[in-house]
């Protein structure tokens, strides 16, 4: 399967999963400190906001390395860790309470964006715009792999989420 459809299966898993998160649940916390299903969002949304712009920023053909290298550590790092991460700065979710079909909506627009993108762009160039924190410089296709992954990772605390909740 290619990186777009990827993606998009990405995206409809995620909205698969916080469909059945009613409103009267979508922002409750299910413990001292934790995050509700909406404050997840938020951050996912909050995480990619930037990547439509990064995606067409300033950009390098030819890298010294696969345009793919970075995407197994970010597995380690994300997917094969019980390691609690802790978010901070800007995709953090913000205090209160969000509207679901508002964060859901703008998730899905944007995500809807870095699809578009990453489907006529090349995948292999490096975007020099903005470091990632913990892998620097990625590629286009990094990029489009770490937002898999990334909510790959919260998927799973939704459901956590979820099932505390029930």
């Amino acid at each position: 399967m290619d990186l777009k459809n990827k993606l998009k299966e990405n995206t409809e898993l995620l909205m698969e999963t916080v469909a059945e998160v009613p409103e009267s649940k979508f922002n409750i916390k299910p413990g001292e400190g934790g995050w509700s299903v909406a404050d997840v969002i938020e951050h996912l949304y909050r995480s990619e906001f930037g990547i439509p712009k990064l995606l067409q920023g300033e950009t390098q053909k030819d890298i010294d390395r696969a345009p793919d290298a970075f995407v197994e550590p970010m597995r380690k790092r994300f997917l094969q860790s019980e390691r609690k991460m802790k978010a901070s700065g800007v995709i953090l979710p913000t205090e209160g309470e969000k509207s679901k079909k508002e964060i859901i909506s703008k998730f899905q627009q944007n995500r809807m964006k870095i699809i578009e993108l990453i489907g006529k762009l090349d995948t292999d160039e490096l975007c020099l715009s903005f470091k990632h924190p913990l892998f620097g410089y990625l590629t286009r296709q990094e990029w489009a792999r770490f937002n898999i992954i990334h909510t790959q990772r919260h998927l799973v605390q939704i459901q956590r989420i979820i099932a505390q909740l029930n």
